[in-house]
């Protein structure tokens, strides 16, 4: 083969390999991590105290692709509930709701909320379908943990379904205390994590 021929067989050869790599480099190269999404592996939002609930997370790459990443997790309010920094293991600590935040390759993600729940089996509300007087002008209602059990006025979340007949109050000394507003009917609603109980009242 004259000098000339070896010469391009060389040229042909580089421009092959040149090629080739360029070819490797891009199918090599790994997706870059854009955001982090997280939540429990059984997809709920509350954990009782001692329990634990495990939180996964998931990433979302440069080329649409999705999948599992390994985190830094965090807890921002520890005495609630912790989290294992490499596992996602969350640790029921006491009552109370702290956000759950996971970092991965320098993203974090948004903050998944977790709500550590007490010792509650069953929710009791008194009085039972009272029927007050408009001009009463107020009425204290009660929530137990149990038909016998202790009061958990105070810790459980109060609700009333038509605000014009009846507001309640969740504000720390009158937990429980419904303001009367209008005649009508309204259901009045404790609830504590998962659990609830509802009683109708009346005002007349």
């Amino acid at each position: 083969m004259s000098n000339r021929g070896r010469s391009n067989w060389a040229k042909y050869l580089a421009g092959v390999v040149t090629l080739f790599l360029a070819g490797c480099n891009g199918f090599f190269v790994s997706p870059t991590l854009t955001s982090i999404t997280i939540g429990a592996n059984n997809g709920s939002t509350f954990v009782n105290v001692g329990a634990t609930l495990q939180m996964i997370a998931t990433g979302t790459f440069n080329d649409g692709s999705t999948g599992s990443v390994t985190a830094t997790w965090t807890s921002s309010t520890p005495s609630v509930a912790t989290v294992g920094g490499n596992t996602g293991l969350v640790l029921g600590v006491s009552p109370g709701t702290t956000s759950i935040t996971a970092t991965s390759q320098g993203i974090t993600s948004g903050p998944a909320s977790i709500t550590v729940c007490g010792a509650v089996t069953s929710i009791v509300i008194s009085p039972l379908n009272p029927t007050p007087l408009l001009g009463a002008g107020s009425l204290q209602f009660n929530a137990t943990n149990g038909a016998n059990g202790p009061s958990i006025t105070s810790s459980v979340t109060w609700s009333s379904s038509n605000p014009a007949v009846a507001t309640i109050s969740n504000t720390a000394g009158t937990n429980g205390l419904a303001t009367l507003v209008g005649t009508g009917t309204t259901t009045i609603t404790a609830t504590s994590c998962s659990l609830g109980s509802s009683t109708t009242l009346t005002v007349s």
